[in-house]
Formats: structure tokens, C-alpha cells, sequence
């Protein structure tokens, strides 16, 4: 697919990387897909129909497999179990028109194949459209997934084991059939479900599943069965409604009391319901009927995500259908079979690597669908908000979206996970989905296919290509520009690196390492016993509060605050920690800016935790050095004179224009102010050597012999570039204690530093020491 998406797991919240690999390691042996889709949305068809295919190719593997084992436990005659695709699209009244469509000869000549293909996709839109009518789909977006069903038929004869066939079901009850039912009055109601029962639509009194049709009431209200929680999803799905966060009064939101049976909102939702159970017992009667049977069949069921959404809806109607009938058929053979699916299906597909896959497939799994502008990348994502704000009436062009979206995608799909999953349309839904009024018992979606839905933007091949062999998943220095990324802004890869630390910092890290450099920058045994369980998350490259000498009742500014340690010892110097909520003086306070979103959410979360007051006291703002004044100003603070002190740590290393940032920490500082800026330089430019290719930081380091003379001309008095004695190399450190599978990388700590493969060996061979150096740049403001 040549096309910005992401498929993510809600179970870990990661993603699997293509359709193949999605299929091979969670959806190869499940029993049941449920695929929630936007209707006609080309790139979810493209999908859908990515993911048919590979299905049908495991299925035919795993029955070639199972035949050579030969078991005994099941059909092992070597033919592939049928995929059945139950559709919405289609009625269950078109399923004349759907097997004539599949069964239809096809002659061998590819020419022929071709103009029969054709032939047999226009017949089957004309009996659609003039026929039937009423369903009012727009098939063409679907038509290779069509001709694909089509073909895995018309090769069946002859194939014997090389494929595996996908037989086509309506869905639904036809659509002129469900509009009846509330335009029916009460006393005929039981007429209607008596007349679509007897059309197969629904299951007859006679049936032990008809106990799964109505309410308790049962024939004396005929009101269908369903959910308060699928009632809140679909009226919120109407009205907009925020079900995924707490409301303090449930009638805001639950407007159908038990008053309020025949409610506009009741009668929507029993036409919603109408359609679900028509299709829950199409697919129940399915399954039982090729159980019995003795087929290993397995199941795909497109339809709207609205139903199947955190599986309510067409998916809890199939549990109710199999429920009663697992209780009350008496045939033992058919009780037993319904009970098998019932267990079967409330469960996850079975791994392969776990247990030895069963050919009739076991677990069901739920995909649902999400498109990329709701993920508002241009509110949260920094290189977007950079460039909105450059732009007239901040409206990014559509080529720059498209290109600052795609590098992301391409560059650092982990980071482009970790923003998706952060936004409100997803969290909630995937992640949080138990917290809010509905109380869901699962997620909206097992996985959650996130697309581009910009059919213009589409990535050449070529470039994926390249991605690909240049490795994703390989870890590089996120500092390196390579060719591919000459024109990137450094700025983007400092953002991005940053981010990905931020994500991570809630896994423990190694404390012991974090207190030894500590110690050895000059942190004190008391600064230790405060930062305490922080500890493991401390950057930086010096000490600069040895520098600053921050004194009770001032105010101070963090540059580069990252996860807050260095915030929270500047808190407690000045004093902040020791205000409470109550105290209305306007210092002392500590204000902490940083580039990444994610480390001022980490930081502030643990000033939270913490017990300092959020955030008359302490805050933690996103924001860029280079630009303080909109930071400040966005965050409702003064951009001038407002600070008594400015520390810094590590942060102007990675700074472009140093000038710039100098120029903003003067400006924010009150006459009298200072600042204490730790931060690693060049010594000499010259030993740069240009025939190496050094990274980034490195390049950006400032130079030291013009430190001096750049803080005096912006007006910093008394200025001093301090040795902050913090050697590059030969500090004896323990050894690095996080144990981690190598193979997956998904609850590993980010780091920026550290060893990049082989990208610069031949930095290992050199004198750090001599080449660069930490100082802490002092001034004074008069």
C-alpha cells in the first residue's frame, strides 16, 4: 500500500509493520474477523482486500500442513478450509445474484479471462442497481476484491489443495424491508418479526435462538435485544457525544430511560438493531451449519464500524445466538458444536508459536478503521505547527502537510504510533476505552488500521522500497543525516529523538548508572535523596545549579527542562515546593520548557505526582528557545523580564542558532538576573575533519572560543565560560543493568546516546576529551 497508514494493536499498543506480517503472527487462525470499515473509502478496500489475499494464502498453507501431519484430529484431505465474506453491502435476498456472479465458467485464454471478468462484475452491478436496488452501495471501489472471490471459485474446480476458495454471503436484511419497522404500529409489530422470521431473516419462535431476539419482555414489548453501551455508542456516533471521558450526570447522554421506550433515540437504535441481529443469525446459523458438517471453515464479516464497535452490536448478536443455542437445542450434536464456538470465539486467536495451530481456526479478532486528520498531527506534531505558523492565516499548504507527513511515516514510524496513540479520537477509543460513561469491556478495535485518507498523497514505490531496505527497525543515531535526509531540518531529528525519550521514560531505568554520573557532575547526596525515584531519568551534561545559586522566593527558567529533574531541584531550591495551593504570591515558581510534547507531559505528570503545585508553582511548557517569546506568551506568561534565573542543561547543544537563543534567555531574565547554561562545545572547529562525516550534535556543538564575546555583545555582564569538569570519556560507570529481549524493542528505554552500528567507529579511536569540552556559560543581566 503506497500510502501513509499504520495498523496498531491495542493489546500492546504497537503496530505490526504490513498486512503479511499481521496475518502471519495474530490473524492466520482465528475463526472470525469482524472488519469495521468507512464505506467506499478506497484505501481501507485496498486493505481489505490486501488482507483476503494473504488470508487465503496462510489458509491454503496451513492445510497443506495439516495434511502432511496428517492428525487425525480433523479434515486432513488437503483441500484449504472456504472463507466465507459476509457483507453488508449485499442483502441476504441477493444471494441468487452473488452465487451466479461466482460460479459463472471462465475460459482459460487470459484475454477471455479478462473480458469475462468484466462481463460477470457488469452483470452483477446491473441485477445490483435494477434488479434489487436497494442497498445503494457504490460496488466499483470493491470490484477487485470482488473478481478476487470470483476467481478463488472458478479455480476451485480441478485445484484440489493449491487454493482455498472465499464464497460471497448478504448481510443484511434488505434495506426496504428494516425502513417497515417503525413505521409499523404497535399491534403489528409482532406481524412484521412473524414475516421476516418466515423470510429466513430472523430465527423463528420455534428456534431455541429466537430467545436471543427481543428483551425479557420478550413478545409483549417485541423490542430487540441489545446493550446499554452499544445504545450510548450509536447514539453518540449521532449527536457527537463524548462517551469515553466521565460525565457527572448520566441523562445528559442516556436518553432513552425505561420511560422512554418509544424515543426517537429508541427507535433509531432498534433499526440499528433490526440489521444487527439479521446478520448475527446469519452468521450463527453458518458456523453451526459447516460445523455439523465437518468443515473447518473460517469467517470475514465486512460491514460499517458502527457495527462492531468494541463488539457490540452484529458481534454480541452472534453470542447471543450460539448462547441459546448452546442451552436449549435438543440435539446434543448441535448443543455441543454451539458451546465449541461460543468458548472458541471469546477468545484471541491462538499464535503458532504458542500451540500448534487448529485448521478449523480458533479466536476471533475485531479491525476497525481511522483516519489520519483526526489524529490533528498539525496541533501536536512540531514540524506541522512550525509550519502552519510560517504560513499565511497559519494554513499549511497541502504539498508541505503531505511532505512532513510522509517523512514521518518513513523516517520514524514509531514516533508517528506514539502521536496516533496519543490523540484524543484514539486513546479513548483504543486505549481507555473501560474509563468513560459506556464502560466498554474491550476496545473499539483488536487492531485499528490509521490511514492517510488524502487519495492524491501517495508515496512512490521506489521510496518505500528504500525505507524499507534502509531499515526502519535498525537502530541508527538520530542525529545522522544521511543522503537521503540532507535537506532535513536538524531541528525535526532533535524533535523526533526527544519524543521518543519522553514515550519512554515511564520504564525504569538504570539508577545506579543515572547516580553515579550524577555524583561525578556534582550533585549533591541531598539533591539524590530528593530526585529519589526520578533519579534513572536525569539528562544532562553538567551542573549548573553549582553555578546558579538559585535562593528562596526567585523564579526560574528552565531551558531544555526534558523529564523535569533538574525542575523539580530548582523548585526545591527556590523554595516553590513549599507553597500550597492557597498561597497567592506571585514567587517564588519554576517554569520548564522543552521541544518534545512527550517530556513535558512526563515531566509535568511527575510534578503532579510529586505533590508541587501544578502550576502556580511549577509548569512545564512546549516551547523553543529560539522562539521563548511565543512559548511564554501562549502559555499566558510575560516575555520579559519575568525570570531571576535561567538554568540549562545539555539543551543549547542541540540548538541551531545559539545567538538566537541567547538573545531570548536575556530578554526573559529581570534586571539583576542570571544565567547558568551547561552545554558542550567544539574547541577547535578545525579538527572537525571534513573528509568524516560527523553527526549532527556534533556539528552543532557551539564554538568555544566565541562564546564570550557573543553573550557580551547581546549585554550580559560579568560573562564567564566555567570548565564544568565533566570529561567525555574515562568516568567509571556501572554496567548497564536493563535486560531486554533484543527482538522486541517496544519496552525499551529510548536513548540518544550511545552506539549507532557501525556509523561513527571511528569516533571511539578519538580523544572526546580534547575535541570538545563542557562549560556553563554565566552572565548577568544589568
Amino acid at each position: 500500500m503506497n500510502f501513509v497508514h499504520r495498523i496498531l494493536k491495542s493489546s500492546s499498543a504497537s503496530s505490526s509493520p504490513t498486512v503479511h506480517k499481521l496475518v502471519q503472527s495474530e490473524l492466520q487462525h482465528a475463526k472470525l474477523i469482524y472488519f469495521g470499515e468507512f464505506h467506499g473509502e478506497s484505501r481501507i478496500i485496498s486493505f481489505q482486500t490486501q488482507l483476503v489475499k494473504e488470508l487465503t494464502k496462510c489458509y491454503a498453507s496451513v492445510a497443506a500442513a495439516s495434511a502432511n501431519n496428517n492428525s487425525g484430529s480433523e479434515r486432513t484431505d488437503g483441500d484449504a478450509p472456504t472463507l466465507h465474506l459476509i457483507m453488508e453491502h449485499f442483502s441476504q435476498d441477493m444471494q441468487p445474484i452473488l452465487d451466479r456472479y461466482q460460479h459463472t465458467s471462465q475460459p482459460e485464454p487470459k484475454e477471455q479471462q479478462d473480458e469475462e471478468e468484466n462481463k460477470a462484475f457488469e452483470e452483477l452491478m446491473t441485477s445490483y442497481n435494477e434488479q434489487y436496488g436497494t442497498e445503494g452501495h457504490n460496488l466499483h471501489p470493491y470490484r477487485e476484491l470482488l473478481q478476487f472471490c470470483r476467481q478463488s471459485t472458478a479455480n476451485e474446480s480441478g485445484s484440489g489443495s493449491q487454493g482455498c476458495k472465499v464464497k460471497l454471503h448478504g448481510g443484511f436484511i434488505p434495506r426496504n424491508q428494516a425502513a417497515r419497522l417503525n413505521k409499523e404500529e404497535f399491534a403489528t409489530k409482532q406481524e412484521f418479526f412473524q414475516e421476516m422470521s418466515s423470510k429466513g431473516y430472523l430465527p423463528k419462535e420455534t428456534e431455541p435462538m429466537h430467545h436471543a431476539l427481543f428483551e425479557k419482555t420478550g413478545a409483549e414489548s417485541q423490542m430487540l435485544r441489545g446493550s446499554r453501551e452499544h445504545q450510548l455508542l450509536i447514539q453518540s456516533l449521532m449527536s457527537g457525544v463524548d462517551i469515553y471521558s466521565p460525565v457527572e450526570n448520566e441523562e445528559d447522554i442516556d436518553g432513552a430511560n425505561e420511560n422512554e421506550k418509544e424515543s426517537r433515540i429508541s427507535r433509531l437504535y432498534q433499526a440499528q438493531l433490526l440489521k444487527d441481529h439479521a446478520m448475527g443469525y446469519k452468521i450463527a446459523s453458518l458456523m453451526i451449519e459447516h460445523a455439523i458438517a465437518g468443515k473447518a471453515d473460517k469467517y470475514m464479516v465486512i460491514t460499517g464500524l458502527g457495527h462492531l464497535k468494541h463488539y457490540t452490536g452484529v458481534p454480541d448478536c452472534v453470542h447471543g445466538y450460539l448462547r441459546q443455542e448452546a442451552l436449549l437445542n435438543s440435539n446434543v450434536q448441535h448443543r455441543n458444536v454451539a458451546l465449541d464456538l461460543l468458548l472458541s470465539l471469546n477468545r484471541p486467536p491462538i499464535k503458532s508459536s504458542v500451540q500448534r495451530p487448529s485448521l478449523s481456526g480458533i479466536g476471533s479478532a475485531l479491525i476497525g478503521c481511522q483516519m489520519m486528520y483526526e489524529i490533528y498531527l498539525e496541533e501536536t506534531y512540531p514540524p506541522m505547527i512550525e509550519a502552519a505558523a510560517k504560513a499565511e492565516d497559519n494554513e499549511m499548504e497541502e504539498d508541505v502537510k503531505r511532505k512532513l507527513l510522509n517523512d514521518l511515516y518513513l523516517r520514524n514510524p514509531d514516533l508517528l504510533d506514539q502521536y496516533i496513540l496519543n490523540a484524543e479520537a484514539v486513546r479513548g477509543p483504543l486505549l481507555q476505552y473501560s474509563d468513560g460513561l459506556a464502560g466498554f469491556q474491550r476496545p473499539c478495535a483488536d487492531f485499528l488500521f490509521v490511514y492517510d485518507e488524502d487519495d492524491e498523497n501517495e508515496i512512490d514505490k521506489a521510496v518505500l522500497e528504500e525505507a524499507e531496505l534502509s531499515g526502519n527497525n535498525t537502530q541508527k543515531c538520530p542525529f545522522h543525516h544521511g543522503k537521503a535526509n540532507e535537506n532535513v531540518d536538524a531541528k525535526a531529528e532533535t524533535i523526533e529523538a526527544y519524543e521518543r525519550v519522553g514515550q519512554t521514560a515511564g520504564l525504569r531505568g538504570n539508577a545506579a548508572r543515572a547516580k553515579a554520573i550524577m555524583t561525578y557532575l556534582g550533585y549533591t547526596d541531598s539533591d539524590l535523596e530528593y530526585v529519589a525515584a526520578d533519579i534513572f531519568n536525569f539528562q544532562g551534561v553538567a551542573n549548573p545549579h553549582t553555578v546558579a545559586n538559585i535562593q528562596r522566593g526567585e523564579c526560574v527558567l528552565d531551558i531544555g527542562s526534558g523529564l523535569g529533574i533538574d525542575s523539580f531541584l530548582a523548585a526545591r531550591n527556590c523554595g516553590a515546593d513549599m507553597c500550597n495551593k492557597d498561597d497567592v504570591s506571585e514567587a517564588p515558581f519554576v517554569v520548564g520548557v522543552d521541544i518534545a510534547q512527550s517530556e513535558v507531559n512526563h515531566a509535568m505528570a511527575r510534578a503532579i505526582d510529586r505533590g508541587l503545585v501544578v502550576p502556580d508553582r511549577i509548569r512545564f511548557i512546549r516551547g523553543d528557545v529560539e522562539k521563548l517569546n511565543d512559548a511564554l506568551a501562549k502559555a499566558n506568561l510575560a516575555t520579559d523580564n519575568l525570570f531571576d534565573v535561567c538554568v540549562s542543561n545539555g539543551a543549547f547543544c542541540l540548538v541551531p542558532d545559539k545567538q538566537k537563543a541567547f538573545e531570548n534567555v536575556f530578554k526573559a531574565l529581570r534586571p539583576g538576573g542570571r544565567m547558568a547554561i551547561s552545554t558542550t562545545t567544539v574547541s577547535d572547529p578545525k579538527q572537525l575533519d571534513p573528509s568524516f562525516e560527523w553527526p549532527v550534535c556534533v556539528k552543532m556543538f557551539a564554538n568555544l572560543d566565541e562564546l564570550q564575546a557573543m553573550c557580551e555583545g547581546i549585554g550580559f555582564k560579568n560573562v564567564q565560560i566555567l570548565d564544568a569538569e565533566s570529561p567525555l570519556e574515562g568516568m567509571e560507570l556501572p554496567a548497564d543493568d536493563e535486560v531486554v529481549d533484543s527482538s522486541d524493542s517496544s519496552d525499551k528505554r529510548f536513548k540518544i546516546h550511545g552506539k549507532y552500528s557501525d556509523q561513527y567507529e571511528f569516533l571511539q579511536n578519538m580523544d572526546m576529551d580534547e575535541l570538545c569540552k563542557v562549560v556553563t556559560v554565566y552572565g548577568e543581566k544589568p
